[in-house]
């Protein structure tokens, strides 16, 4: 109902929190009683009454798996039996030396075949990212829609699981190129990079392909664009450069009617109504711009009433204030939520107390009737 911008009888969850001590003292459930880790997932977002989460493409079997990954550095042959993600990962990857860290979900980058400008540019006469990914999209497409089937079984009747594809565009450059090369290059040969990111698209567009063969409702495209601060490099270059290249990759999904959610780290406002008009259906604004109050206020009023929003609480509050400051963080955000049909609420990382104290109060105001809080 959300996505179809229907309001729904209580506000919106998306994903669920880390902390299960936490989890079992809003709930009441105890969940040391669930071994299985599907099991156990089930009945967390059961319990939560999560509505909505997106999953990347994983291998079932390392993603299931408890066995800590091997820590060490190498090619990523070397270090991929303990990754856990497929995407388009082997291509980002390619000709790179990384390091597996005890924390980082990804793998680092600690050397590329290139160290200085034009040992780059002769790297890339001689380099086609499309080489790298010579499946089909139908043959693409069995892998996600066997892991979205996997996900959907596990929490069918509970949470609407939305595909996602983490390396669009940009993301691969950082990884593959690096953020410094890149940029010099985007002054200096431009038609080398615009010609590398065309043959990139190729790649991504094939995968948002397969996506868009697996049955999902929700497609989330992440890029990262931004940090803190506001974009990489500027909104004119971003709007010739790359935008319209997202409107080609996002192609397969609109044709077929599927909600598009753009996610990007860090503060891409400016670039958001050319993000809407690449066809993106809505937006997940993560917790790192540290967006006030009054700017996810005008974010709202601007967009939410035809646009999904995944939002969080404030950084500051949860990671800096006490509960009471949480509690009034969660009066906040249901205010805002209850005004429109689709926003989401999105976990934050924070202390221990101040994540509870805002679970109970915002759980205590998820009906959508107005009341006065």
């Amino acid at each position: 109902m959300a996505i179809g911008m229907k309001e729904t009888d209580k506000l919106l969850l998306f994903n669920s929190m880390e902390d299960e001590s936490v989890i079992e003292r809003i709930t009441g459930t105890n969940l040391r009683d669930f071994i299985d880790p599907k099991e156990k997932m089930r009945v967390i977002y059961s319990a939560l009454d999560s509505d909505l989460l997106y999953q990347l493409g994983v291998r079932l079997d390392v993603i299931w798996n408890d066995k800590p990954a091997e820590l060490g550095e190498g090619s990523f042959d070397n270090l991929k039996r303990d990754f856990p993600y497929t995407d388009a990962f082997d291509v980002a990857y390619k000709d790179l030396k990384l390091r597996r860290t005890p924390s980082a979900t990804q793998l680092w980058v600690i050397d590329r075949p290139f160290k200085t400008y034009s040992e780059l540019l002769n790297y890339l006469k001689h380099y086609d990212p499309r080489s790298d990914e010579p499946r089909s999209a139908k043959e693409i497409a069995t892998e996600y829609k066997r892991v979205h089937q996997v996900y959907q079984q596990i929490l069918n009747g509970v949470s609407l699981v939305a595909g996602e594809f983490y390396l669009t565009l940009f993301t691969y450059l950082d990884i593959h190129i690096g953020l410094t090369l890149v940029s010099r290059m985007a002054r200096q040969n431009p038609e080398v990079l615009d010609g590398l990111l065309t043959e990139y698209a190729e790649v991504a567009r094939k995968h948002v392909e397969a996506w868009s063969m697996t049955g999902i409702k929700v497609f989330v495209s992440h890029d990262d664009i931004a940090w803190r601060g506001g974009l990489f490099f500027p909104t004119e270059w971003f709007k010739d450069h790359v935008v319209p290249l997202w409107k080609s990759i996002w192609t397969p999904i609109k044709e077929k009617g599927i909600k598009l959610i753009f996610v990007s780290d860090g503060d891409y406002r400016p670039l958001m109504d050319d993000i809407v008009q690449a066809g993106a259906d809505g937006f997940h604004i993560e917790w790192d711009p540290r967006l006030p109050h009054d700017a996810m206020q005008a974010l709202a009023e601007k967009y939410a009433r035809g646009k999904i929003l995944i939002i969080h609480p404030s950084y500051e509050i949860m990671n800096y204030g006490d509960p009471t400051q949480a509690e009034s963080e969660a009066r906040w955000i249901a205010s805002l939520a209850r005004e429109y049909p689709a926003i989401f609420l999105a976990d934050v990382p924070g202390k221990k107390e101040n994540i509870e104290a805002f679970y109970r109060k915002w759980f205590s105001l998820r009906t959508r009737p107005k009341i006065q809080i």
